[in-house]
C-alpha cells in the first residue's frame, strides 16, 4: 500500500457508510490565445491520488462497508501528444495513486449522474473550499450544482474540513519530502549570501536565489520571492524587488523552495555589506532572540494562540528595554503580523489555525519580526519547525542565523 493509499483509507474509515465522494483536480486557466498559466492542482485532490494533472476526477464509493475508487484521466490523443507530450496512461495513473480502477474522463458525467440517481448513496461529499477571490471558479460549488440537478434529494457534504485535518498532521514520507525542499533553500540562500555584496538591486538577489533552486532541483519558488531591502522590508508583502540596494542597508528575504509539492517557507536578514550596524545589530538581536525563545515553546498542547500572546509580549517588552518604543502598546505599530502558520502542501496550509492545540507531526512556522520604516530596518527570522511528541524539531536549523555566523560567512567571499 502506497502513500496515497493510505491516506485515502484514512479519509474512507470518517465518511459516512452508503456515501459518494468526488474530488476534482483542477483546470488550467488561459492567459492568452495560445498559452496557460502553470497549472495548479488541487492539493486535497493530490494529497488523496499523488496526481499532478488538469481534469481527473476522483470517485470514492462506500456501500455497506465496501469501498470502491475511481480514477478519471485523460485519454491521451496522439496528436496533442506530439505537440504538448502526454498525459498519465492509466498504467502510468495507477502505479502513482494505487488505484486500480482507471476510466476516462469522458466517461465522468454520465458515470456521476448513475450514481447520483442510485439509491444506494445517502450522501455525496464534495470539496466545498470557499475561494474568497473575484474571477476564480468554486469547483466544489459546480460539482454541487450537477449534484443537485441530477438529484436535490442527495445531502450534499462538505469533505473539505476532514481532509485539511487530515493534512494537518504530516506522515513520515511527508517531513522527509518537506526536509529535502528546505535543503535546497538554505543552499541557494548561501549563494545569495556569497553574491550580497556585489549584487546592487533587489531583484538580483531575487534572481540568485530562484536560479539556484533551478540550477539544484529543478524547483520553484514556493510563492513570489520577497527581497525587500531598507525601509521596503516594513511592508510585510513587499514584491516589487526592484529597488537599488544601499550598501549599509539590511535585505529581507522571505522565499522557500517547492520541487515535490512540498512548499518551505524561511525568512532571513542579511547586512548587504556583510556587517550589522549597532542600530541594526540591537534590532536584529531582539528578533533572533525572540524567534529562539518561541521556538523553545513549540511542543503538543500548544496553541499558535499562545505563541502569538508570548511573542508580543517578548517583542514588545524587549523594544522597552532597548528604548526603541516608550509605551508597550507600541509595539503594535512595530509587528503587526502572526507568529505562525502551518505549513505543507500549501504556503500557509488550510489547518484551524486558532483552534486547539499543536499535535506531533505538524509543521509551522516560527516568525518573529521587527519593522522600523523611520528607521529604514526591517527585520523578519523565519524557520519551519516540526511538533514532535518530545517537543519540537527545527527543520531549518542548518540556515545560518546568528550574527557571527552571517558576518563570517559573508566575510569568506569579499
Amino acid at each position: 500500500m502506497n502513500n496515497y493509499q493510505n491516506n485515502r483509507l484514512e479519509l474512507e474509515k470518517l465518511i459516512e457508510d452508503n456515501s459518494l465522494v468526488v474530488l476534482y483536480s483542477g483546470a488550467l486557466k488561459q492567459t492568452s490565445n495560445d498559452e496557460n498559466y502553470p497549472f495548479k492542482v488541487n492539493m486535497n485532490f493530490f494529497y488523496l491520488t499523488g496526481i499532478n494533472q488538469d481534469n481527473a476526477y476522483l470517485m470514492i464509493e462506500k456501500v455497506n462497508g465496501k469501498v470502491l475508487e475511481t480514477l478519471f484521466i485523460y485519454e491521451n490523443d496522439p496528436l496533442k501528444v506530439r505537440w504538448i507530450g502526454a498525459y498519465l496512461y492509466p498504467n502510468e495513473a495507477s502505479e502513482i495513486s494505487g488505484i486500480e480502477h482507471i476510466e476516462f474522463v469522458n466517461n465522468f458525467e454520465t458515470t456521476l449522474e448513475k450514481k447520483v440517481k442510485s439509491n444506494k448513496f445517502k450522501k455525496v461529499y464534495l470539496d466545498l473550499e470557499r475561494i474568497p477571490f473575484d474571477g476564480q471558479v468554486n469547483f466544489g460549488n459546480l460539482l454541487k450544482d450537477k449534484v443537485n440537478a441530477i438529484n436535490f434529494s442527495k445531502l450534499v457534504v462538505d469533505i473539505y474540513p476532514l481532509i485539511v485535518e487530515l493534512r494537518g498532521v504530516k506522515k513520515p514520507y511527508e517531513i522527509e519530502l518537506y526536509k529535502e525542499d528546505v535543503k535546497v533553500t538554505n543552499l541557494a540562500l548561501q549563494e545569495v549570501l556569497k553574491r550580497l555584496p556585489t549584487l546592487e538591486y533587489e531583484y538580483q538577489a531575487q534572481g540568485v536565489f530562484e536560479g539556484s533552486i533551478k540550477y539544484l532541483k529543478n524547483a520553484r519558488t514556493s510563492f513570489d520571492t520577497i527581497a525587500a531591502s531598507g525601509k521596503n522590508a516594513a511592508v510585510l508583502h513587499y514584491r516589487s524587488n526592484n529597488a537599488k540596494m544601499n550598501k549599509e542597508d539590511l535585505l529581507l528575504l522571505d522565499l522557500g523552495a517547492e520541487f515535490n509539492m512540498y512548499h518551505a517557507d524561511i525568512s532571513r536578514t542579511y547586512p548587504i555589506s556583510g556587517k550589522f550596524n549597532d542600530l541594526q545589530r540591537k534590532i536584529y538581536t531582539i528578533v533572533l532572540n525572540c524567534n529562539k525563545h518561541i521556538i523553545s515553546l513549540i511542543k503538543p498542547g500548544v496553541s499558535i494562540k499562545e505563541l502569538q500572546n508570548e511573542t508580543i509580549s517578548f517583542l514588545g517588552n524587549s523594544c522597552l528595554e532597548q528604548g526603541l518604543i516608550k509605551e508597550f502598546d507600541e509595539i503594535h505599530n512595530y509587528y503587526f503580523h502572526g507568529i505562525s502558520h502551518h505549513i505543507g502542501l500549501d504556503t500557509h496550509d488550510p489547518y484551524p489555525r486558532y483552534k486547539g492545540v499543536l499535535k506531533p507531526g505538524m509543521i509551522i512556522s516560527c516568525e518573529p519580526g521587527l519593522y522600523f520604516e523611520n528607521l529604514g530596518i526591517g527585520v523578519r527570522i523565519e524557520d519551519d519547525i516540526l511538533v514532535t511528541e518530545e517537543g519540537n524539531e527545527n527543520l531549518s536549523k542548518d540556515i545560518i542565523k546568528e550574527i557571527d555566523d552571517i558576518e563570517n560567512f559573508m566575510a569568506q567571499f569579499k
